[in-house]
């Protein structure tokens, strides 16, 4: 009864530590998966705050180029300000002056009204008089006049003369000046010009130059990555041979189990030197006969007393299970003998090459005197071919003949086959030429390592003196405007001189021809006058005083409008200069207007930039405090996962200690049920009552001598009554009876066992064909899973492989993935991309070996970047001809490969709208793929 309790009170234990197993599974996942979003919020932080640091190196330089900028347009407003200054001092005394002329000219012109009026009347009056004078009179009258215009206009135009040559004299001055300013110009704006284009051909040489460094970095870096993926490949294959090697893993699992329980201090008087396999040196030709033949030899395990022997055969029997042999070297010390010689020497021509024992040596500290302990050794012989082996194998029964390629023959046995896999000997050879090509590629990429340090240094070098010469040609340039600009004023300047000298002198040689004319007029009506003076002593008084009075009006009104002429002239000349200068004035105006607003552009930049620049520093603060959050929630979360791992481990180890003691309770149970029902069916048939009954007649229970007594007695009794024998009269029909049941059951069970004959038989094949069919799916998706994980990642090592059988004889499957640059490891510890990109590979393994309809990828590519998400979608592509994939994402790139797109957006607030987009198999061109990619955003 209290058995009974115990084993419920287990079971109720047992209950309550799966539930909390299963309790402690849910929180481990649920823990894992916060864990994960915790690493990858501390990713997205520490990619955000990196971004952030290099946005302000940024907006730091173009903040300094916006302050340069800045300051030169203040410069630029500066020097305009002194311009403009100097330009609004000259319009003001041109308008003053402009103005005195005005009022000076308007004058003039009503002087000469005036005078013209009283010329016009004096006219009058000089008509009436001439009308009453004689005709000598008249003439005397028209000389005298003639002479005293020709003197007066000689006399203006001597002054108007004087004038103008002093202004050719100012104007050829000022045009000397200006052609010396744009010879001055001119020089300056070759040489900028010359400098200019000195910097651009330089500036082009560099371009070319660091273009060819980046092709020759770019060509460096990918003999580099094709170098870095052989070494990683090497590395892997050098690993996985070197843990094969240290592990064993090639002999039986007795002989592993006794060299894990020796790393483990199992046991106390067992220590193993290693196996034969470790000391044997063999050709590489020889090698695959050699270990066929001695492939039980090879794992013989290698010890140095016969205690140590006999330790490891005890540990074989009690503790890990199995069989093996044991090498004892205690007699190493043996020189080798040849008390074991054949007596048979076999020659060349038979088709022997030489004997096993000569073709296998032992390294130190085993030697050569280990041959003579190995019989096999010196019994064998490498033959050249199978007809040889089978004839010397006929007529030598005693030896055995192997061939190349293993096969060996002795007498009327055969062995042979194909082996499962690289015997030890291979590996260590195939380990010592991964050695070698490790350190071959090792010095190459050294070598690839420092020339494309030293490529990227001299194109960094390059690429500075590219920018210095960059900053020179701009300044070049601005000189070259500059120069350009100060070139085309003396030239426009120049040139209105030239045309301002031309008018000169051309209206200078017109007064001068005007004074020759004058001169000669003067001289004429001199002569005249000399010869009409003599008929003029009788002209009339008054029209002497009315002809003397008209010369001077004539005279004064020619010198006043000799005067407005200039004036007006002198006019014209103001209102141009004053024309120019007010143009000069309005387009000094566009360019201050100009500076302001470039000067307000790069106000409101500078204010932006330092806007972002606190925004971005403000969120750097941010996500670095969120990031010391989320960094103490990782490790609190790891501790806790650890600490879950723990109790789980405690729990399930806690339960299958539960399980094995209610085994055997229940074997307890069922052993005392089977045992009361023995005595139940033995008291019904002995004596017809049930147990119950006869212990309720029974008074009191015997023990010690008296149950022997009574057993004794009761044997005796039995015997007697045995001995009687019974009388069954009915005992013919009850053997018929029996004759017949006994036929009836014995054809049954003879059916039943033909039966589970058939179904073991059936089973049997089941499980050859499942075994067959499974190790030919494993093998090609292996083979596949292997070829997509080079292809997603561009290098690294994956693979399936199978684990040591449980209980019920069904073996698991471990997945192995290194990616390139990265030892071997557990695939937990690998990142989230790569723990996505692993499982694609395998999946695409899976559907290359067995395709599906469709399928359905949420999220997949998530945590990929970009070249990842690039081979994603070429695997995709390529496999989307045999299966329709379903695609949930939010990339881009894996939105551009899709034939049909499907989209939810929300045009009005509230209100969600599905998108469709749809487009044929032979639409490529560029316009449809840009409306895709738009379609996708």
């Amino acid at each position: 009864m209290q058995r009974g309790t115990a084993i419920q009170q287990q079971e109720g234990e047992q209950d309550r530590l799966n539930q909390r197993i299963y309790e402690l599974d849910a929180e481990i996942r649920q823990n894992q998966n916060v864990l994960n979003l915790t690493a990858l919020e501390v990713d997205r932080s520490e990619n955000r705050i990196a971004f952030n640091r290099q946005r302000t190196g940024e907006l730091a330089g173009r903040h300094a180029q916006v302050d340069a900028e800045l300051a030169q347009a203040t410069a630029q407003a500066v020097e305009w300000e002194s311009r403009s200054a100097s330009q609004i001092h000259a319009v003001t005394l041109l308008r003053e002056e402009s103005g005195i002329l005005t009022a000076r000219v308007e004058e003039l012109a009503k002087r000469t009204e005036s005078r013209a009026t009283q010329i016009a009347e004096s006219e009058v009056r000089i008509e009436v008089l001439r009308r009453s004078s004689s005709e000598a009179g008249e003439s005397l009258l028209r000389l005298h006049g003639e002479q005293k215009q020709a003197e007066e206009a000689l006399v203006h135009q001597a002054e108007a003369l004087r004038k103008l040559e002093a202004n050719e004299r100012d104007l050829l001055e000022t045009s000397l000046r200006a052609r010396d300013d744009a010879e001055r110009a001119a020089y300056d704006h070759e040489s900028a010009t010359g400098q200019l284009n000195a910097l651009k051909q330089s500036a082009a040489e560099l371009q070319a130059r660091i273009a060819g460094l980046r092709e020759q970095r770019d060509a460096l870096s990918k003999e580099a990555a094709t170098l870095r993926d052989s070494l990683a490949g090497l590395r892997a294959r050098h690993s996985t041979l070197t843990q094969i090697l240290n592990d064993r893993a090639y002999t039986a699992d007795a002989v592993q189990k006794l060299f894990a329980a020796n790393e483990r201090g199992g046991g106390q008087n067992f220590r193993a030197v290693g196996v034969l396999a470790d000391y044997a040196e063999v050709e590489e030709q020889h090698e695959a006969a050699v270990e066929q033949y001695l492939r039980d030899e090879l794992e013989y395990v290698v010890v140095e007393t016969y205690d140590h022997a006999r330790a490891g055969v005890s540990m074989l029997r009690d503790e890990v299970g199995g069989r093996a042999t044991f090498f004892v070297d205690s007699l190493r010390n043996l020189r080798p003998s040849s008390e074991y010689e054949p007596i048979v020497n076999f020659r060349a021509e038979d088709g022997v090459i030489s004997r096993l024992d000569k073709l296998v040596e032992f390294r130190n500290p085993l030697g050569a005197a280990a041959k003579q302990f190995l019989p096999r050794l010196r019994s064998a012989y490498l033959t050249d071919g199978t007809a040889a082996a089978e004839k010397l194998a006929r007529e030598n029964s005693q030896y055995a003949f192997v061939t190349p390629d293993g096969t060996c023959y002795q007498g009327r046995m055969v062995t042979g086959g194909r082996p499962d896999e690289v015997g030890p000997l291979g590996m260590k050879r195939e380990l010592r030429a991964l050695d070698a090509e490790l350190m071959r590629l090792e010095h190459e990429m050294r070598e690839k390592q420092a020339a494309l340090e030293s490529a990227a240094a001299e194109l960094r070098s390059t690429e500075q003196a590219l920018s210095e010469t960059n900053e020179k040609q701009r300044e070049a340039e601005r000189e070259t405007i500059s120069a350009m600009h100060r070139h085309g004023q003396v030239q426009s300047e120049l040139a209105r001189l030239g045309l301002e000298l031309t008018v000169c002198q051309n209206e200078l040689a017109r007064i001068r021809r005007d004074v020759e004319n004058a001169r000669q007029r003067a001289e004429r009506a001199k002569s005249q006058h000399a010869a009409a003076a003599l008929s003029r002593a009788e002209a009339d008084a008054e029209s002497s005083r009315l002809a003397e009075a008209l010369v001077r009006l004539r005279g004064s009104i020619q010198s006043e409008q000799n005067e407005l002429a200039a004036g007006r002239a002198e006019f014209a000349a103001m209102n141009e200069r004053l024309m120019a200068a007010e143009a000069l004035a309005t387009r000094l105006n566009e360019e201050r207007a100009e500076l302001g607003r470039r000067e307000a552009a790069l106000q409101q930049q500078v204010t932006s930039i330092g806007d972002e620049t606190a925004a971005l520093v403000k969120q750097s603060e941010e996500l670095a405090l969120q990031l010391e959050g989320l960094r103490g929630e990782k490790l609190r979360l790891e501790i806790r996962q650890r600490e879950l791992e723990q109790e789980w481990e405690a729990a399930r180890t806690r339960v299958t200690q539960m399980e094995d003691h209610l085994r055997m309770g229940e074997v307890d149970r069922a052993k005392n049920d089977s045992d009361r029902q023995h005595l139940r069916e033995t008291c019904m048939s002995e004596v017809n009552a049930q147990p119950e009954d006869l212990i309720a007649t029974e008074a009191a229970f015997m023990s010690g001598e008296e149950l022997a007594i009574a057993e004794t007695n009761y044997r005796e009794m039995k015997e007697r009554i045995e001995s009687i024998g019974p009388v069954n009269m009915m005992a013919l029909e009850e053997f018929n009876e029996c004759e017949q049941r006994f036929t009836f059951l014995t054809r049954e069970r003879d059916d039943l066992l033909q039966s589970i004959v058939d179904t073991q038989q059936a089973i049997a094949e089941l499980d050859l064909a499942t075994k067959e069919k499974f190790e030919h799916a494993f093998h090609a998706i292996n083979k596949s899973f292997s070829e997509a994980f080079h292809t997603i990642f561009g290098g690294g090592m994956a693979e399936m492989r199978l684990t040591e059988p449980d209980s019920s004889g069904d073996a698991g499957i471990d997945i192995v993935a290194s990616p390139p640059g990265k030892r071997l490891q557990n695939v937990l510890l690998l990142s989230g991309g790569e723990k996505a990109m692993t499982a694609l590979a395998l999946l695409i393994a899976i559907f290359r070996y067995q395709p599906s309809p469709f399928c359905i990828l949420d999220e997949v590519d998530a945590p990929l970047d970009e070249a990842n998400v690039g081979r994603f979608t070429r695997l995709i592509g390529e496999m989307s001809g045999q299966t329709q994939f379903i695609i949930v994402t939010h990339n881009r790139k894996t939105m551009e490969m899709g034939s049909v797109l499907y989209g939810v957006t929300m045009q009005e607030p509230g209100v969600s709208k599905l998108v469709s987009v749809r487009w044929e198999e032979s639409e490529s061109s560029p316009s449809k793929q840009q409306a895709a990619a738009a379609s996708a955003a």
